[in-house]
């Protein structure tokens, strides 16, 4: 049923389309219809009274058209961002997620890349204003904490399908969700507490507190480094030289040498080859910079050697170390870990005075009260019958959060699921060698995940390969491709199988032809992935 505030700019827009001969006209509709949502009443809106802010018409630009941008919030404190194409709308809602503890619009660019597709797409601070890494907001805030938790992405979302029936006078047919990292547990959390949210979900990186896992990989790999006055004990300026030494080493283990460690798990890389001698210098490891390589590999332990993760860093990830290394305690991931336990990881907050150094290895990772953040339920029933696909992806040289997490998830929630053939059925994992955290990275660093999932949803194809491409001259882009990507461009490109196969070269032809590739395994079940 059409709203009468927004049926005559819905009109003016369609002729528009029609002749283009309404320019002037149709724009200032345009515009009306976009302003016009501020008038609504969406306070009503079941479980997500909201209330809308600021609209602007965003003109044409970089690929993207133009649309109407919306800023708002759900009650009490969920900021929205919303982007609504202007013409040419698929019919389909995105749901876009964000990074760290969020606090910001961070999916607000790729939203963009969204509406070039024609989505409608709506992204959240989580329920809070703060800098991407600040954890102060959580201090003694169990409110704002169930926002970050599950809370915000889906009255995040349920605000904006009534925002977007008001504009478009029609309810979206699809609604997608895709993010990477907290967007990853954003994904998962949506499947797991809201199965009929989404038609379909990509989630890559994923934290899976429930795991254990990202929180004190964090920490660990933040403080291993220092020494008892704090400074660093091995010089990021030794990075690539420790790089270089690991692909000598296992870089043509899969048959090409491609600057890329394809499975890093089969790598027997020894850190004990690089021990200085009689010489010392940057072509070496001291014994106490070799202390810290093993302890990076090693992952975090307890005093008595006890593993508290499935792994450590995997061989190829050296290159993106230096977040955890440059500048000692003033490093980004120090300071990230601090304000995680200050403020979140501990039933009650210990507060600013508390420092990443006071964590006990023996006694805290038991007490960390991280249930509003988990991601690790590996019973995806009620997802699975409400027809939902579920698709995600991981890094194999992430240095922030181990691909080893999310193959542990994965077999898990399999068994659980009733084995392979039931889980593929509407959830797969592709692992992308060479791919940094989230994106970047020597391999594989776009991948069309978006488009896959649609054919998934919308047609039934389901994705028994996504084509990788690796592009140098914008390796900090997405893992979907930017605005206006041309494969051709791409230095090269490989298949992408889902776990636990992988791509294997044929041994023979261009190692960039996809061609040269057949589907091969990673030895799941021997010391490969756990």
């Amino acid at each position: 049923m059409r709203h009468p505030d927004i049926a005559p700019a819905t009109r003016a827009v369609s002729l528009l389309l029609l002749g283009g001969l309404l320019g002037n006209v149709s724009q200032a509709a345009g515009e009306s219809s976009c302003k016009a949502l501020l008038q609504r009443d969406f306070g009503q809106t079941l479980d997500a009274p909201t209330r809308l802010t600021a609209a602007t018409v965003v003109e044409p630009g970089g690929g993207v058209p133009a649309h109407c941008k919306l800023e708002g919030y759900v009650a009490p404190q969920v900021g929205l961002e919303l982007r609504l194409p202007a013409s040419n709308w698929n019919g389909k809602l995105l749901t876009q997620g964000c990074g760290a503890m969020c606090g910001m619009m961070l999916g607000s660019e790729a939203c963009a890349e969204a509406v070039s597709r024609g989505y409608a797409c709506v992204t959240t601070d989580m329920g809070h204003r703060s800098l991407p890494y600040d954890g102060k907001w959580a201090y003694n805030n169990p409110v704002a904490e169930i926002d970050l938790g599950h809370r915000a992405t889906h009255v995040a979302t349920l605000a904006a399908k009534a925002v977007v029936a008001a504009y478009y006078s029609t309810a979206p047919r699809r609604s997608y969700f895709r993010g990477c990292s907290t967007g990853g547990r954003q994904a998962l959390v949506a499947a797991q507490r809201y199965p009929y949210d989404y038609d379909g979900i990509i989630g890559g990186a994923i934290v899976f507190y429930q795991l254990m896992g990202p929180p004190l990989q964090l920490f660990w790999g933040s403080t291993v480094n220092l020494d008892r006055d704090g400074k660093p004990i091995l010089d990021v300026a030794k990075l690539p030289f420790l790089a270089t030494a690991v692909l000598t080493a296992c870089d043509a283990n899969d048959g090409v040498k491609d600057g890329v460690i394809d499975n890093p798990l089969q790598c027997q890389f020894k850190p004990e080859s690089l021990r200085c001698g009689a010489q010392r210098g940057a072509a070496c490891l001291t014994d106490a910079e070799l202390a810290v390589v093993q302890r990076m590999y090693a992952g975090p332990m307890t005093s008595q050697g006890m593993k508290i993760m499935p792994s450590g860093q995997l061989p190829g990830s050296e290159l993106a170390w230096d977040s955890y290394f440059r500048g000692g305690k003033a490093s980004p991931n120090y300071g990230f870990g601090v304000e995680i336990l200050r403020y979140l990881a501990f039933p009650t907050d210990p507060g600013p005075a508390y420092d990443l150094t006071d964590f006990n290895w023996d006694r805290d990772p038991q007490r960390m009260s991280l249930s509003l953040f988990s991601a690790g339920n590996p019973d995806l029933t009620l997802f699975r019958n409400a027809g939902g696909k579920l698709l995600m992806f991981h890094g194999l040289a992430d240095p922030a959060i181990f691909a080893t997490s999310t193959t542990a998830y994965y077999n898990l929630a399999t068994r659980t699921m009733g084995g392979r053939k039931d889980m593929e059925a509407f959830a797969r994992l592709f692992l992308l060698p060479g791919l940094y955290h989230c994106r970047g990275g020597p391999g594989t660093n776009y991948a069309d995940m978006l488009g896959a999932l649609e054919q998934w949803v919308e047609q039934g194809v389901s994705p028994d390969m996504i084509m990788g491409y690796h592009q140098t001259n914008d390796a900090r882009g997405p893992v979907d491709p930017p605005v206006g990507f041309d494969p051709k461009t791409a230095e090269f490109s490989r298949p992408i199988f889902p776990y636990p196969d992988r791509a294997v070269y044929q041994g023979a032809g261009d190692w960039k032809d996809p061609g040269n590739y057949r589907r091969g395994h990673y030895g799941v079940g021997s010391s490969h992935f756990p």
